[in-house]
């Protein structure tokens, strides 16, 4: 979990405002801050004497000395240490400068006072030459310009590369130009469809999720986002990246085929508020989108577009697709109903059968019995017995009779599921849907061609 910190300004107020209550607080990165913290699950929440409170994982701590710095000479330590810290993370050369000087103020007597007095020089010399942050370093704005001019070609070339199917030599182009210039959303998005291609799904994730945490309203890093998650299992959270991707960007086509293909393979809760509203809004969206395509003489069939004559072709040949699965589907449905049907009678005769043969037995004993004291054949057993012995072959006959109905039954029910493994490898099955698409950079001016036609129909499965 990252840490959320106050003002650098802020944070130096809190280092030199101590508190007789405070205890010194020291972090594995060098950090000192005075003030207590307690624990929560695998995080402690810090909470310095001044600014907001924030949390670190549990590792993260060093060190605590109870009742705070020990001497002055401590103190000023403890505040030099989180000053570089923040320093070292602030771009407002302002802000620093300001910072150290409120730092030499309040130290005076200091022996860290030279090297604060070093930083203000440099950091004022900065200024004066008007630097500016950039990957962590700092330079001129000119040197900035001509780097991030760099890594914008180099993720051009890995976008070229890309598409002429030189993964390989975009995957070196993408991390040069990543190298020069870490926030490069372009040169993330090509690693993040390089590792998606791959088959590294949390790879890719992290480099979209790196997009994202910067710029939120990247259409394609949420459209990306959404497809990697959902085939990691997240349909739900993959159903938000494509919300917020509808929201920034309703008319473009292959965000629209995407979704259609998501919410159509969907395997949650289609009742629930996520799926209904993004249903909703693609459902809008794809009117107007299908009154656009029209004009360009293309029809939408599942997740992609057509001609019209095709359109129709295909239109006509998925009716008679659906018809003949639904069929299929009732008549698999009504031979499931009528083997359980058969299945119970047989557990019921089973269970009278084992009751006939029970009572049998105990007549065979009971009549063993009376002719050992009599010497004489009991005819009450007799007759029972000869009853029972009516019944349990009945009983036995109608059990054949039902068996051999269980077999043909299950026999007809296989052969029913070859049906459908036959009939989903049928053209209309294999042309209805097309694979969720990553998108790449230039993909919102320059709309990529709807797929064409191919494997992945619907789903017809009979269980």
């Amino acid at each position: 979990m990252k840490a959320r910190f106050v003002s650098l300004a802020g944070v130096l107020i809190t280092l030199v405002t101590v508190s007789v209550h405070a205890d010194t607080i020291t972090l594995t990165d060098g950090r000192t801050i005075q003030g207590h913290l307690d624990r929560v699950g695998n995080n402690y929440v810090i909470k310095p004497n001044h600014g907001s409170a924030f949390e670190v994982p549990v590792k993260d701590l060093a060190g605590i000395e109870l009742g705070g710095p020990s001497t002055p000479a401590t103190a000023a330590k403890n505040a030099f240490s989180a000053l570089r810290y923040h320093i070292g993370r602030e771009a407002n050369l302002d802000a620093i400068i300001k910072s150290i000087s409120r730092f030499i103020t309040h130290y005076p007597h200091s022996a860290l006072l030279g090297k604060a007095h070093t930083e203000l020089i440099k950091y004022k010399q900065y200024r004066a030459l008007g630097f500016v942050r950039f990957a962590g370093k700092w330079m001129a704005s000119k040197q900035v310009k001509t780097l991030m001019a760099h890594a914008a070609d180099s993720a051009q070339a890995a976008l070229a590369d890309y598409h002429a199917g030189k993964f390989n030599a975009a995957r070196a182009a993408a991390v040069t130009a990543r190298e020069i210039n870490p926030d490069n959303s372009q040169a993330m998005i090509i690693l993040g469809a390089l590792d998606y291609r791959a088959g590294n799904l949390p790879g890719a994730a992290r480099h979209f999720a790196g997009v994202l945490s910067k710029h939120p309203k990247n259409v394609i890093a949420n459209n990306d986002m959404a497809i990697t998650v959902y085939h990691q299992r997240q349909q739900p959270r993959a159903l938000v990246y494509y919300r917020k991707a509808l929201n920034l960007d309703s008319g473009n086509r292959l965000l629209l085929d995407n979704i259609f293909i998501a919410l159509n393979h969907y395997s949650g809760n289609h009742v629930a508020l996520l799926y209904r509203n993004l249903s909703k809004m693609f459902t809008l969206a794809d009117v107007k989108m299908q009154t656009a395509m029209a004009k360009q003489g293309l029809y939408r069939i599942g997740a992609t577009w057509v001609p019209l004559a095709i359109h129709n072709q295909m239109s006509a040949k998925l009716a008679a697709y659906e018809k003949q699965k639904n069929v299929l589907q009732a008549q698999y449905d009504s031979a499931r109903l009528y083997l359980q049907g058969v299945q119970q009678q047989i557990q019921q005769l089973v269970a009278q059968i084992n009751s006939l043969n029970t009572s049998i037995g105990y007549l065979q004993v009971q009549q063993n019995y009376s002719y050992l004291q009599t010497g004489y054949m009991d005819l009450n057993y007799q007759a029972l017995m000869s009853g029972y012995m009516a019944q349990l072959t009945e009983a036995q006959t109608q059990r054949s009779k039902l068996q051999g109905r269980e077999i043909s039954t299950i026999t007809a029910m296989r052969q029913m599921r070859l049906q459908a493994k036959l009939l989903q490898k049928s053209a209309p099955a294999r042309a209805f849907m097309v694979h969720q698409r990553i998108m790449l950079p230039g993909d919102l001016a320059h709309v990529p061609p709807p797929a064409p036609l191919m494997v992945a129909g619907p789903h017809l499965q009979l269980n």
